[in-house]
């Protein structure tokens, strides 16, 4: 999957569960989803899950911190980039 497809997969996820409604053109991929209350920290537990599931492999727990899940593009940056 390419950059353009992940991204839009990862952002698709959030506007779906958002504890706020999105408006078009309101959530784009540097907006911070946690700050802005987009998702909750119980939120970005599922999140991981759903992360790995693209991935098709297991992230080490240990090494996860907060702002790797600051936005959009940060995920993608973290977590697929170097795949």
């Amino acid at each position: 999957m390419d950059e353009a497809a992940v991204k839009l997969k990862l952002k698709e996820w959030i506007v779906e569960r958002s504890k706020i409604p999105v408006i078009d053109g309101q959530f784009s991929y540097d907006t911070n989803i946690i700050e802005e209350g987009y998702l909750s920290s119980l939120d970005i537990v599922e999140f991981i899950l759903y992360i790995e599931s693209l991935l098709g492999d297991e992230l080490d727990m240990e090494e996860l911190e907060p702002e790797m899940f600051t936005s959009t593009n940060t995920m993608y940056d973290t977590f697929f980039a170097t795949v």
